[in-house]
């Protein structure tokens, strides 16, 4: 995580709408990954490493994905775990 909380200049941009992005914002800010956002701009994400990229993906794919995806990826975790 960046120290100062302050954007590096090559961070992502990631193109969210409406409250999707404040949801990201949020949820990234309780994970400690350094990211800006502001009315009518882009979601800016700066990782440094690549769990934090994992971490970016999950949040993102969870907030914009339909309900019937997320409940199909939930049912091949268990499909999954109970092979195991």
């Amino acid at each position: 995580m960046n120290p100062t909380n302050q954007i590096s200049p090559d961070s992502q941009m990631i193109a969210i709408s409406g409250t999707e992005k404040w949801d990201v914002y949020h949820r990234l800010q309780d994970l400690g990954i350094s990211c800006q956002c502001s009315m009518h701009k882009a979601l800016s994400v700066d990782v440094s490493s690549p769990n934090e990229v994992a971490q970016v993906w999950s949040v993102v794919r969870r907030v914009t994905s339909s309900r019937e995806s997320l409940v199909k990826l939930l049912k091949c975790c268990w499909e999954i775990s109970s092979v195991f």
